[in-house]
């Protein structure tokens, strides 16, 4: 079952704006600090809090560099400042925004087809090469991945599922057209024999024609 990120993003942001609230006062507002009843789930938090941020947040973007910043303060060493907090449910309150507008999915896959680009031209590379082995496995695993991140994409269930089933399902859903999967179909097949070093059992063409259904695949993500 795949995680579900908004749900737990709303339940972080309940516990720290919970906890915010049991922050001191003095007579020129909020104490900087906690006090030491509430560092132990301060902490427990922070943890939870810089462990989503790992998870839905891609390498390199804001949202992961500014959590590393925030928990890697020297302060939290001695206690929890209250900016701390504040900065964490702040960041919650702006992915789970970009989260409610399908930002951060769309992010994701702009992600994943940039990186199955860098297989594929590799794949090129060897095909353009006459290397129809070396070609053929690397294409198989793009071809195989795209597709079962189509249908993750799509809502199609596809862990456990067979290729074949997969691509039945997302022209059933409409995510492809029939002729689309008939030819999909036939990439699955020589990602079969490639994986199964059945050699013999087709040629540089079709290692080909499959470069070129796989990269309309990634298009479509």
């Amino acid at each position: 079952m795949a995680p579900d990120f908004e749900s737990r993003c709303e339940e972080l942001l309940t516990r720290g704006r919970a906890l915010s609230g049991r922050i001191g006062h003095g007579e020129h507002g909020p104490e900087y600090w906690f006090e030491s009843r509430d560092i132990p789930q301060a902490h427990a938090w922070i943890g939870s809090v810089a462990n989503f941020f790992s998870l839905c947040a891609m390498p390199g973007t804001y949202f992961l560099e500014e959590v590393g910043r925030i928990v890697e303060q020297a302060e939290l060493r001695g206690g929890v400042p209250f900016h701390v907090v504040q900065k964490l449910v702040g960041l919650l309150e702006a992915i789970s925004e970009e989260m409610k507008r399908g930002l951060l999915r769309k992010a994701e896959y702009i992600f994943v087809a940039s990186t199955f680009d860098d297989f594929l031209d590799h794949a090129t590379e060897f095909h353009r090469a006459g290397r129809k082995i070396e070609s053929a496995v690397l294409c198989s695993a793009v071809f195989e991945d795209a597709v079962r991140k189509l249908a993750e994409k799509v809502g199609v269930p596809q862990a456990g599922a067979a290729l074949d089933a997969i691509i039945d399902a997302l022209a059933k859903q409409g995510a492809t057209t029939p002729v689309k999967a008939k030819r999909w179909k036939s990439y699955a097949g020589i990602r079969n024999k490639a994986l199964h070093a059945q050699w013999d059992d087709f040629d540089i063409r079709d290692v080909g024609e499959m470069l070129t259904g796989t990269r309309e695949i990634i298009e479509s993500l």
